[in-house]
């Protein structure tokens, strides 16, 4: 399967031929969340409700061992590691050197002893087979180069009757707080070389993630769909906080100065439907799918 670049990592109005390879994924996708780390803990906030569903499937026990993939800035691992004492620890670990030291800053800051944090490609975990009780990843398989392998990873570090839940995001017409700005981006979207487009989106569909985790050996794969709300105060406070915690203000920035402004003039037009008398309220649907590993 040929990885989109995902609602993120889009590549826009290129100015010569362009060749998707995993290698360029993973070194944008590296390079511009570490740009947007430190914004990103801000933006985080807006995601709680998301991890909070996430964990309640997930239930981590004391004395419990976690893989947390694609941890960010330490979310959900510090959460966690609370609910695994005593005895149990958390791995927090991120392709985004940034993102792991800001994690490693808050663990030792708020005195937590059992989370570690590492920089890791997520298909490609340097764990021993059955290292862990439990794996969860918030937002990260619509991100990962090859979230095929990465599902194969999860599935090897994990113990036998060990268990999986992802979250991503649903497709673009169930996520206005993404596609508000992604359809803009989209309509100046250039296809590589060989005619390769990327959209957002691709694990987001009906089954999807529950595929995945199949193909990697999962069983008894589940499929629940939650919405929350995200909320601001106005157009530019969305676009602030969008365009500097995400790689999507990297993304726009490359491009000409009549594209930033046709994308940014459409975007705010697409805001004006989650207008109310509170500010803006934008919808998100979120998928958490999950797994187990029976043997």
């Amino acid at each position: 399967m040929e990885r989109s670049l995902g609602p993120n990592q889009l590549k826009i109005r290129s100015r010569m031929p362009w060749q998707y390879s995993d290698t360029y994924y993973t070194e944008y996708t590296r390079t511009t969340w570490n740009e947007s780390a430190a914004a990103y803990v801000d933006l985080m906030r807006n995601l709680e409700p998301f991890r909070v569903d996430a964990l309640s499937r997930l239930n981590p026990k004391a004395g419990e061992d976690i893989l947390d993939m694609g941890t960010g800035p330490g979310e959900p691992a510090l959460t966690i590691a609370g609910s695994v004492l005593p005895g149990g620890r958390v791995t927090g670990i991120d392709l985004s050197e940034k993102m792991v030291e800001i994690a490693q800053t808050v663990g030792k800051a708020r005195g937590i002893q059992n989370a570690d944090f590492r920089v890791m490609d997520c298909s490609k975990l340097e764990f021993p087979t059955s290292s862990f009780d439990a794996a969860i990843c918030c937002f990260g398989f619509q991100i990962f180069t090859n979230p095929e392998q990465a599902a194969k990873e999860a599935y090897r570090v994990i113990k036998p009757n060990g268990r999986i839940f992802t979250t991503v995001w649903s497709t673009g017409d169930k996520v206005p707080w993404l596609d508000v700005i992604i359809a803009p981006l989209l309509e100046h979207a250039e296809p590589d070389e060989n005619g390769y487009l990327p959209t957002p989106y691709e694990t987001g569909g009906p089954g999807e993630m529950v595929a995945f985790l199949e193909a990697a050996g999962f069983r008894n794969a589940t499929e629940h769909r939650v919405t929350h709300a995200m909320r601001y105060a106005d157009a530019e406070a969305y676009l602030g906080s969008i365009l500097r915690a995400t790689p999507i203000g990297h993304s726009l920035s490359e491009e000409s100065a009549e594209v930033q402004e046709e994308v940014l003039r459409k975007t705010r037009l697409n805001l004006l439907k989650w207008s109310t008398p509170e500010g803006l309220v934008l919808p998100a649907e979120c998928v958490i799918a999950g797994g187990e590993r029976l043997e």
